[in-house]
């Protein structure tokens, strides 16, 4: 998203995404709750025009995978890397990122994570249920990481909203 100046739009701060964190929990998630999350997360993205690779993962397990029309398979590439990051610190890569360069640090570097599988972009989000905690994640690709972040965060709210 831009603001009406037309700048790239800036980033939650640390707060703002942990709250999210915090409000965002599924009540269950069975495959077919996670199936429908990323339906929705595909079928927003179509009717926007947005050009996103989208990624719903249980653990290791990849539940929903769809590339809307004008992704390409870096996008599916960097789905996975930001989804690594979740996983690895079960937290949203935006806030991941926004944590280490608040404290000065290069989160591969710091943390020993390969490039080529780590990418603490905005985009990926993680999944939480009551009583249970981290479960997994739900990732997009194909906009800037911010608008990525966003993107998930509207999509998660609606569903969350209906269920």
């Amino acid at each position: 998203m831009t603001d009406p100046s037309g700048a790239p739009a800036t980033a939650p701060s640390i707060e703002e995404l942990e709250a999210q964190e915090r409000r965002l929990v599924l009540p269950a998630a069975d495959l077919a709750t996670l199936h429908a999350l990323g339906r929705r997360l595909y079928d927003a993205a179509v009717v926007a025009d947005l050009p996103l690779a989208i990624q719903v993962r249980r653990g290791d397990r990849l539940v929903f995978s769809a590339s809307a029309p004008g992704s390409t398979a870096l996008n599916e590439r960097w789905a996975s890397r930001k989804s690594r990051v979740v996983h690895q610190f079960e937290r949203s890569s935006l806030l991941v990122r926004l944590m280490h360069e608040r404290d000065g640090r290069d989160v591969n570097a710091h943390n020993g994570l390969p490039l080529e599988e780590y990418a603490a972009n905005g985009g990926a989000f993680p999944l939480r249920v009551p009583n249970v905690g981290f479960i997994g994640s739900v990732v997009v690709s194909g906009l800037p990481q911010v608008e990525d972040h966003r993107f998930v965060v509207r999509v998660l709210e609606a569903f969350l909203a209906d269920a």
